[in-house]
This record gives structure tokens, C-alpha cells and sequence, in this order.
């Protein structure tokens, strides 16, 4: 961070920090003041003007559509708004055009968000290959050795939700383009901590729900679909906005849109995008880079309390190879010390049979070490 003076006033718009110790991001986030602002506004707005603020608030969501294109370096009209991460990689399980024989791989040790919807596709012929896990990690040697003539498609997570292992983008992007596979991408463990590049990293598809590391309220999400796919799903979901005339309700013409607003068939959830515009607001104007850099540094300090403690770490050490996530064990319940911390105002988490923390870049060192004081 620029400074403990910088912290202080980014502490401001946290609310929690006056009561609790918060270091569950992976989790549910606490929500930003800006964010229950907006709301606030939206709702009061509605309530005094109600349709005569549409065009206030369709422009708004133009604009939160633009941010988020910014977050992950994609073209606006390649992001959908949608209810979570299991609806946008729903999207994508049901709408491509699979055959029988076909074949995708995915994480053994995925969050199931990201599995159910593939295990869904064995019944139309399609066999799901599980990438084995090496100690917490995948190594993208395993990846290229389950990719047959027959693969179309590998789906990963960012970040691991138990540990916190970043997959390096970089290397499976370039090993699914170099073997013509689809790269579907679940970011909801990454997006707001770590930068985001889609067309650096070949990712055909993305989705992330927006309550954990992006701050914003649960039931508002993010799906992302390169626009020369567009054309290749087809939505599990239609209604009078996935077509091209959507405001021409006389006339009935089954022209979808070109684009990845296909994938919104109703009316948006305008509330939850005001309330994630407000929170990208304030991400930006901190900025990933530098919200990356402090939530390592809280990593970082983390993994050294619990090598002095005699802690069995779960997570990787470098930065290269972590998100915001820190995991271990010790010899103790992790589920009975997860609900004494809470009972003393510290919010962690449980994941694997390990405590999970996980620090976003307003929290400081004094609350990490208060953490480890309340350890038995």
C-alpha cells in the first residue's frame, strides 16, 4: 500500500473493521460504504420516480458493463450480467453444441460450481477427465496429457477456493489454443485481487459471481464469452432480451443478438449492478496492481506466523503460484477454532480440514497478528 495513512482512509469505507476482525474475502465479503450507498440511492430513487429514472439507471449499467469489460481487458459487448458463477458456466455446459465422444477435463478438486454442470453432460455422451491433483496443485503436464483428439474443452479456476493455488494462465492459455480446446475460466476467487487479462491468457469464456474479492453484493455476476464464440452457444435460457429487436414487442422475430447480451433473456438485476459498479469504483481507484501487492504482503506475513507456530501450510509459498487465500493446519479442530474466533469477532473459514484466510488490502498486519495471538 502507499502508506498507513492511505490504509486509514480505505479502512473508512469498511464499516466492519469498527467491529470485527474480517479476513474471509473468499468467503462472503463485507460490503464497501460507497456500495450501500448506491443502493440506498437506487432504491430511493425508484421509490420517488420509479420508470421516469430508467434511462439514469440503463446508463449506469452501460457503464458498470464497461467497467468490468476494463477489469478482465474484454470488449463490453463480450460481458453479460448474470445471477452467479454456476449460472454463466451453466451457460456454456448447455449451450455448445457437444457430442457424443466428446470429451472435457476438468479439477478433481474443483469448487462445484464447477463440476455439477459438466457431470450434467454425461448424459448426452460426453465423458468428463479429472485432472489429477499434485498436492493442492495442478501441473499443466497433466493437463496436456488428458487432451485427446475428442477434448473441446478445459474449465479451471483461477484460484482454488481451498488453498489458494493460482493457475498459471499463461502456459494452459497457450496449451488450449495450441490444441484448438476451449479455456473456460471460473475468476470468482481471483477477480478484484489479481489482474485479469482474457485475451492475453486465450480464456474463451469467464464467470465470477461478485461477493467475494470484487466486494459487491451476492447474486450479481460477471460472464464473459469471446466474441467470435458468440455464435457457437446457443442460450439454455431465452426471453425478449436475447433478441435483436428486444423493444419491438408487436412483432415477434427470433433474431438472437450478436453479441454476449444474448445471455441476458430478462430483466437485469439493476440493483446488484449499481451496487458491483460502486464497488469496481473503489477497486479501481486503488488499483488491482496495488491491491495484488498488499494482499500478498498479508499472504506473506501469514505464511510466517504459521511456520514459527509449527503449522502445516497448505498453500504455496511464492507469489507466482498464490492468490489471497492462505490455508494450514495445526495440531488442533480447525472447525472448533473457526467458531471460537468468530465467537471472539474474527471471521475465517473452514475449507479441506484447514483454516482458510483470506485478507483483502484493507486489512492490516495488526489484525493478522491478532489472528494468530487468538490461535490456540
Amino acid at each position: 500500500m502507499k502508506g498507513e495513512r492511505s490504509v486509514a482512509v480505505l479502512r473508512k469505507e469498511f464499516p466492519v473493521t469498527t467491529r470485527y476482525i474480517y479476513l474471509d474475502h473468499a468467503g462472503i465479503a463485507p460490503l464497501p460504504r460507497r456500495v450501500t450507498d448506491a443502493v440506498e440511492d437506487f432504491l430511493a430513487d425508484s421509490s420517488r420516480s420509479g420508470a421516469f429514472s430508467l434511462d439514469r439507471w440503463a446508463s449506469r449499467v452501460t457503464a458498470v458493463r464497461e467497467m468490468c469489460a476494463r477489469l478482465i481487458h474484454a470488449d463490453p459487448h463480450e460481458v453479460a450480467f448474470v445471477r452467479n458463477t454456476s449460472h454463466g458456466l451453466s451457460l456454456i455446459a448447455q449451450g455448445l453444441d457437444w457430442k457424443h465422444g466428446d470429451n472435457l477435463l476438468v479439477y478433481e478438486k474443483e469448487f462445484p460450481a464447477n463440476i455439477y454442470p459438466w457431470l450434467a453432460l454425461r448424459e448426452k455422451g460426453v465423458e468428463i477427465r479429472f485432472i489429477p491433483s499434485r498436492n493442492g496443485t495442478i501441473h499443466p503436464d497433466d493437463i496436456a496429457k488428458l487432451i485427446s483428439e475428442r477434448t473441446r474443452l478445459v474449465t479451471l479456476s483461477s484460484v482454488q477456493f481451498s488453498n489458494g493455488f493460482r493457475i498459471d494462465l499463461d502456459t494452459v492459455g497457450d496449451l488450449c489454443a495450441s490444441k484448438g480446446v476451449f479455456l473456460c475460466i471460473d475468476a470468482i476467487q481471483s477477480l478484484g485481487v489479481i489482474p485479469m487479462d482474457v485475451k492475453k491468457h486465450h480464456i474463451d469464456f469467464l464467470s465470477a459471481d461478485g461477493h467475494k474479492w470484487l466486494l459487491a453484493p451476492e447474486g450479481t455476476g460477471i460472464f464473459y464469452c469471446n466474441r467470435d464464440l458468440v455464435d457457437r452457444i446457443y442460450p439454455p435460457l431465452l426471453g425478449w432480451k436475447s433478441v435483436e429487436q428486444e423493444f419491438d414487442f408487436d412483432q415477434i422475430d427470433l433474431r438472437l443478438k450478436t453479441s454476449a447480451l444474448r445471455f441476458e433473456e430478462g430483466s437485469l438485476n439493476t440493483m446488484g449492478i449499481v451496487a458491483l459498479g460502486a464497488a469496481l469504483d473503489l477497486l479501481f481507484e486503488v488499483g488491482i496492481e496495488t491491491i495484488e501487492e498488499a494482499v500478498l504482503g498479508l499472504g506473506d506475513l501469514i505464511i510466517s506466523l504459521a511456520k514459527k507456530r509449527g503449522f502445516i501450510l497448505r498453500s504455496p509459498k511464492d507469489h507466482a503460484s498464490r492468490g489471497g487465500i492462505v490455508s494450514f493446519r495445526g495440531d488442533f479442530d480447525p472447525r472448533a477454532v473457526c467458531t471460537r474466533l468468530r465467537s471472539q469477532g474474527v471471521m475465517v473459514n473452514v475449507r479441506d480440514n484447514a483454516l482458510r484466510i483470506s485478507p483483502h488490502f484493507y486489512n492490516r498486519e495488526d489484525e493478522v497478528v491478532r489472528l494468530f495471538d487468538l490461535l490456540p
